[in-house]
């Protein structure tokens, strides 16, 4: 195209000036203005379409991370906090039982160990992986994801969580602190109790401190395990969201 049209610039130089000259020349004039608009184009498509692939190659990274974020978070509330559930609220009732006279206990040592399970999770910290989204925000790429259904799940996701999590430790009862200033924790010796011990936090259990203790961290575990399901039912329908993009 450009050799054409420097054949016809070469040939209009060599006409003798005329009218019709000064026409072709107009119109030579407005072909390399055309020819120059499209090159343009043609360079800045180019460069839009690499943009964009590039785009496209970092989100599928960034959510290729995230679904590793979610399966930690579906792993985490299940081991952590669902899965120690029950126990925690059957330790809990069976404290409360026999404060109000409705046990009988028949292992001391395994009795206050229920009675210290009870406590698990007691600090009501859902600790979730928020390291790709925080990097997201920070970077500025969460415009990065192209779907903004897909972007609006996964700020919603995150704010979500967050706010349970912050939640959930107004719930806190100081029910772990309570048990364990009669017999202290030890990782390396869990659940052994010293005999003086024993006596001292069977006593202390039949106190009205600790049964008002106790409901409140049956308070909170009811609390804690309604938000981590609610979160995890969240993250199993963000993954399949995220699967979806990646498979299209």
């Amino acid at each position: 195209m450009a050799k054409l049209f420097n054949n016809i610039r070469k040939k209009l130089v060599a006409e003798k000036p005329s009218v019709s000259r000064t026409s072709n020349y107009l119109k030579y004039a407005i072909g390399e203005i055309v020819l120059v608009v499209i090159g343009i184009l043609i360079a800045v498509q180019i460069n839009n379409w690499n943009e964009d692939r590039k785009d496209r190659i970092l989100e599928k990274e960034y959510l290729t991370r995230l679904l590793e974020d979610l399966k930690f978070d579906i792993s985490w509330g299940n081991t952590y906090i669902l899965d120690r559930y029950k126990r925690k609220v059957e330790g809990l009732e069976k404290g409360k039982a026999y404060y109000q006279g409705n046990y009988v206990i028949k292992d001391t040592l395994q009795f206050l160990r229920d009675i210290g399970y009870g406590g698990v999770f007691g600090y009501a910290s859902l600790n979730l992986n928020k390291n790709t989204y925080n990097e997201l925000i920070s970077t500025g790429n969460l415009r990065k994801i192209e779907s903004d259904k897909l972007r609006n799940e996964i700020v919603n996701y995150y704010e979500n969580s967050n706010a349970k999590s912050k939640g959930s430790k107004d719930y806190i009862s100081g029910y772990i602190n309570f048990i364990n200033s009669f017999t202290a924790f030890n990782t390396n010796n869990k659940g052994i109790i010293a005999e003086f011990d024993q006596k001292l936090l069977l006593k202390h259990i039949k106190t009205e401190e600790y049964y008002r203790l106790a409901n409140l961290e049956l308070t909170l575990a009811h609390r804690v395990s309604s938000f981590t399901e609610d979160i995890i039912n969240f993250a199993k329908r963000l993954t399949n969201t995220i699967n979806t993009q990646l498979e299209d």
